[in-house]
């Protein structure tokens, strides 16, 4: 393993321990630059990956901004940034304002399918070579009825996850199927990010498939099986 300083730039424990997995030392650090208003200059701006939600909410970008300003505070580390956002007709839905609004959201998604978003943002900050990439995945939620809703709703899980539920949760008895990266929808596409560390030098990492099933097994899961569910 190389011995570069690695840091996330995350207050997300979902990412902490799926990072670990890929058999990465490192440590968190967590800012509140993903609230301001500021981008990349230009040259980088032009590789944000297209996405077709608002400008301001890509994902891509706002996980550019948590790396950016860690930068200052780790000088000499590589640093990744995560940021991942729940998409349905259009609508971007963030993290509920409360219980009712949570109640809402998942009205909309039961027996629907919807687009997970997460951007990644890999910063050499010596070198500021910057790395970007967007993964998404496609989640149907199963038709839930009024009484799970609010039974789900009711234990605190769904307050502070984007669109409303957890997948690595109790919200993942509300998942029907899941096409393409599950540990994107948990916050931190593993073989995106397997791929970007290898390209700034940190190698000698654990497969991604292998770092999935270790997390799905320490979590008490079974991956699903139709289709085929991808790291």
């Amino acid at each position: 393993m190389s011995q570069r300083t690695i840091v996330l730039a995350s207050a997300s424990p979902r990412r902490r321990d799926l990072l670990g997995y890929l058999g990465v030392a490192f440590h968190a650090l967590a800012t509140d630059a993903e609230y301001q208003d500021f981008g990349p200059p230009p040259q980088l701006a032009a590789r944000l990956p297209a996405a077709a939600v608002p400008p301001h909410f890509h994902p891509t970008l706002l996980a550019w901004r948590k790396a950016f300003a860690a930068c200052s505070l780790a000088p000499d580390s590589v640093i990744i940034g995560a940021d991942t956002i729940v998409v349905l007709d259009g609508d971007v839905l963030n993290k509920p304002a409360g219980p009712q609004q949570a109640r809402v959201m998942l009205q909309r998604l039961a027996g629907r399918t919807h687009t997970v978003y997460t951007g990644l943002a890999v910063i050499d900050a010596p070198t500021e070579r910057t790395l970007f990439a967007l993964e998404q995945s496609q989640v149907e939620i199963a038709p839930l009825s009024e009484e799970t809703i609010r039974a789900y709703v009711a234990t605190g899980e769904p307050l502070d996850k984007a669109g409303a539920y957890g997948i690595q949760g109790l919200g993942g008895q509300l998942v029907r199927t899941v096409t393409g990266s599950y540990t994107n929808v948990v916050g931190l596409p593993l073989t995106r990010l397997h791929d970007l560390l290898a390209e700034v030098g940190i190698t000698h990492l654990i497969a991604p498939a292998e770092a999935y099933h270790q997390w799905l097994a320490a979590q008490g899961k079974e991956s699903l099986p139709c289709p085929p569910t991808l790291p």
